[in-house]
């Protein structure tokens, strides 16, 4: 038992290093040339690839990206290629998948998707992901005040997990609807 209480502290330390050390690319550190989808998906690999952990890698495909378009959570390429805004759309969308449904994630994209409204939801999404997870880090690492204080982690974790899915999707539903633990229909 104290073996794997040392092997999931350890665990949680190469995490913590790891995530001190990643950042999202900002709006200007897109590229402004258009690419087509091999070279979406190297890129969003690239840049998102310090975020997949665990052998359940949700990897990005093209059928995924094709999905998201024909849902229009995205805009569709222009003769298939594929530019910032649809860049800094998946990377928000990969990022917030792992928690939320489509639809979820649909309502906090800009419905216009013009290149204005992306880059400004892009440049604040990007903004508070380093400094939310930022905060959580240096909370993670607080040995006066941790955020997991005792008992597995892991299920720490899991149980951190849900309680923000859950804050997040609550949110995100219409005022009408807000009422804690009444399922809408």
């Amino acid at each position: 038992m104290e073996n794997e209480r040392e092997l999931v502290d350890q665990r949680l330390g190469q995490w913590v290093a790891s995530m001190q050390e990643f950042r999202l690319p900002d709006w200007d550190s897109l590229p402004q040339l258009e690419l087509y989808m091999d070279q979406v998906i190297v890129l969003l690999k690239r840049y998102l690839g310090p975020l997949s952990w665990g052998g359940e890698e949700k990897a990005i495909t093209a059928s995924i990206i094709n999905n998201y378009v024909r849902l229009k959570v995205m805009p569709p390429p222009v003769k298939k290629r594929y530019g910032r805004v649809h860049l800094a759309c998946l990377i928000i969308i990969c990022i917030l998948k792992q928690n939320l449904s489509i639809s979820n994630i649909q309502r906090m994209l800009p419905e216009d998707h013009s290149e204005e409204a992306v880059r400004r939801l892009y440049n604040d999404f990007v903004e508070q992901y380093h400094l939310v997870s930022g905060k959580f880090v240096h909370h993670m690492q607080d040995r006066n005040a941790p955020l997991i204080e005792s008992g597995s982690p892991i299920t720490s974790a899991a149980i951190i997990s849900n309680l923000f899915q859950g804050l997040t999707e609550y949110l995100l539903q219409p005022p009408q609807e807000r009422e804690p633990g009444k399922k809408s229909e």
